[in-house]
């Protein structure tokens, strides 16, 4: 069962939820769009894989990010583990705990039934 490692809406909006897989994914919201991120779950790996893991998601329109995030709350059912206010957050880091892997973050986040959903 995936797990949220942390969330952060205090210094910014960003989340790390380790996956099924034992990767971890960071999710970053912000007034510039979504970045998603993959990386192994490791102190080094949670430090470096934030600002160097493949990107597995990035929208720099917050319009359209926030049609997807719209969508997948219709999409997906709430996970009570995910504790956030902000609802973007909230949204990704629900997209990504339904996904066993980052290879299926990238795809379910990338799949245009999402946006018409």
């Amino acid at each position: 069962m995936p797990r949220v490692l942390y969330i952060n809406e205090k210094f910014g909006h960003d989340a790390t939820i380790i996956l099924d897989s034992g990767d971890a994914c960071w999710i970053s919201v912000g007034k510039k769009g979504v970045l998603i991120r993959s990386h192994k779950h490791s102190f080094w790996g949670g430090l470096l894989g934030s600002l160097f893991g493949p990107k597995l998601y990035q929208e720099r329109d917050v319009y359209r990010a926030l049609s997807v995030a719209q969508a997948i709350l219709a999409t997906f059912r709430p996970v009570p583990q995910i504790r956030c206010r902000d609802a973007m957050l909230k949204a990704f880091c629900t997209a990504v705990w339904h996904c066993p892997s980052p290879a299926r973050v990238k795809t379910v986040l990338h799949d245009p039934a999402l946006l018409t959903a």
